[in-house]
C-alpha cells in the first residue's frame, strides 16, 4: 500500500456484516445496493460494481468454491475490493456476504490484516432456531441436497449424528456463541455487534434501523422498502426440488452444469411464486422445546461475549405464540406435487425457449421481449405444452427428462383405475 492510500485508510471503519444465513441478510443487502449513491454522498461506501463482487470477494479470501465451481473471476476478488476500500475517500465501508460466518480464523486474520490500517468492525445478524431452521431446509433443496425433512430434523436433535451434514452446516452458520468466539479472537467484543431479527409481524424497517444504529447513519433517510428479497419456497415446492435432486443425482447430472436451470430459474424465479398457494413449513410442535433450549444457550453465549446488541436477545428465544401456520413435507399429496411440477415445466418452457429465440438469427423482437413468448407459450394446453418442450429440448437440458418422467409417474399413479 502506498503512503498516500495508507493516509486514506487510517481512521477508516470496514463494516463486516458476517450473517447469519436467513437473518433478513438479503433485505439488508437490497437495501445497500439501492442505496449505494446516496450512501457514498455521506461518505459510506458500498464497494463493488454490484453484491456479485462482494460475493468473489469472500469466496477469494475463505477459498470456497462450492460443488468444485471456480470462476476466473474469484482469483484476486478479495484484494480487488480491498483496494477499492483503501482508496475510498470516505470515513467508513460496509461488506456484507453470509458466507463469512464460517471463516476460520486465519482466514478473519488475513481480512483484517489486509483491511489495516483500516478498524475493522464485525455485524452479525441472528434470528431464532423455530425461523431458521424451515428456512434453512428449504434453502437446502434448492442447492442439490436430497435429504428429506425428517432426516434433517433428526440430524439436528440427535446427539448421535451430529457430525451429520445438516447438523455442521446448521451450526457452523447459526451458533452465535461460536461464530463469535471465532471472530474475536482477531476482532475485539468491543467492536463486535449482534442485531437481533424482530419477532414475526415486525415491519422490516425495524430491523434496517437497528442495521443503521451500527453504521451510524439516519435510518429514515434511506430507501427501504422491501423488494424482492429471498423468498422461501413453500412446503410442495420444497419437496419437489428434493425429489429433483434425487433424480438428477441419480442420472449422473452434476451441479455445476445445472445450477442456472435448477436454482435460479425453477426455483428462484418460477417456484418461488407459487409461495402464496402453498402452506409454508412448519417446524413440528414437538421440536419447540429443542430449539427453544438452544436457543436460552446462544443468548447465553453472546452475553457472556461482551459484544454490543441492538435489539433484544430474548427475540433469539423461540416463542411457542409466534408459531407458523403450515404443514410438513409428509402431508402433502401426490396431486401437490403433480401441480408444482406441472407449473415448473410451465415457467421452464417460457424461460428456456425465450433465450433459444433470442439466439436464432433474425429473431430481434424475441431478444427484445423474451416474456411475450413466456406469455404466448402459457395460453397453450398444458400437454401440448409439454410435449413441444421436452422434443425441442432433450437434447439441450438432460435433467429435464428426469422431471418428466417424475411428472408422468406421478400423473400415472392420480390416474383413475378401472374395477
Amino acid at each position: 500500500m502506498t503512503e498516500e492510500a495508507a493516509a486514506q485508510a487510517r481512521g477508516k471503519t470496514v463494516y463486516l456484516h458476517i450473517g447469519t444465513p436467513k437473518s433478513g441478510t438479503t433485505y439488508l443487502q437490497g437495501a445497500l445496493k439501492r442505496n449505494k449513491e446516496r450512501l457514498a454522498a455521506r461518505g459510506v461506501l458500498w464497494p463493488g460494481r454490484n453484491w456479485g463482487d462482494q460475493v468473489f470477494a469472500v469466496r477469494d479470501l475463505a477459498n470456497m468454491h462450492p460443488h468444485n465451481h471456480r470462476p476466473a473471476d474469484v482469483a484476486g476478488a478479495w484484494q480487488r475490493l480491498v483496494d477499492e476500500i483503501h482508496a475510498w475517500q470516505g470515513h467508513s465501508a460496509i461488506v456484507s456476504m453470509e458466507w463469512l460466518v464460517g471463516a476460520k480464523p486465519q482466514q478473519i486474520r488475513r481480512a483484517v490484516e489486509t483491511l489495516a490500517p483500516a478498524e475493522v468492525s464485525v455485524v452479525l445478524t441472528g434470528r431464532d432456531l423455530a425461523r431458521t431452521i424451515p428456512a434453512d431446509w428449504q434453502e437446502a433443496m434448492q442447492n442439490w441436497d436430497t435429504y428429506s425433512w425428517d432426516e434433517y430434523l433428526a440430524a439436528l436433535v440427535d446427539p448421535e449424528l451430529a457430525d451429520a451434514p445438516p447438523a455442521r452446516r446448521l451450526w457452523r452458520q447459526q451458533d452465535l456463541g461460536a461464530i463469535l468466539s471465532r471472530w474475536n479472537e482477531v476482532v475485539p467484543a468491543a467492536r463486535t455487534h449482534v442485531i437481533t431479527v424482530p419477532p414475526p409481524g415486525t415491519h422490516p424497517h425495524v430491523l434496517w434501523q437497528r442495521f443503521a444504529a451500527v453504521l451510524g447513519i439516519d435510518p429514515d433517510d434511506y430507501d427501504t422498502a422491501a423488494k424482492g428479497g429471498n423468498t422461501s419456497l413453500g412446503v410442495v415446492s420444497a419437496e419437489l426440488m428434493r425429489n429433483i435432486n434425487v433424480r438428477a443425482r441419480e442420472a449422473g447430472l452434476s451441479w455445476k452444469a445445472n445450477e442456472k436451470l435448477l436454482k435460479h430459474v425453477l426455483a428462484k424465479q418460477v417456484l418461488t411464486k407459487r409461495s402464496g398457494l402453498e402452506p409454508a413449513l412448519a417446524l413440528p410442535a414437538e421440536h419447540y422445546p429443542w430449539t427453544i433450549e438452544h436457543g436460552k444457550r446462544i443468548v447465553s453465549d453472546v452475553e457472556n461475549a461482551g459484544v454490543r446488541v441492538w435489539g433484544d436477545l430474548d427475540e433469539l428465544i423461540p416463542d411457542p405464540a409466534h408459531a407458523r401456520e403450515g404443514t410438513t413435507p409428509d402431508a402433502i399429496s401426490d396431486r401437490d406435487l403433480l401441480d408444482a411440477a406441472l407449473d415448473g415445466i410451465v415457467g421452464l418452457v417460457g424461460d428456456v425457449n425465450g433465450k433459444l429465440a433470442a439466439q436464432q438469427p433474425g429473431r430481434g423482437a424475441a431478444r427484445a421481449q423474451p416474456a411475450g413468448a413466456e406469455q404466448a407459450l402459457q395460453k397453450l394446453p398444458t400437454r401440448d405444452l409439454v410435449k413441444r418442450f421436452l422434443v425441442e429440448l432433450a437434447s439441450r437440458v438432460g435433467w429435464l427428462g428426469t422431471l418428466h418422467r417424475g411428472w408422468r409417474a406421478l400423473r400415472r399413479r392420480n390416474q383413475p383405475t378401472d374395477r
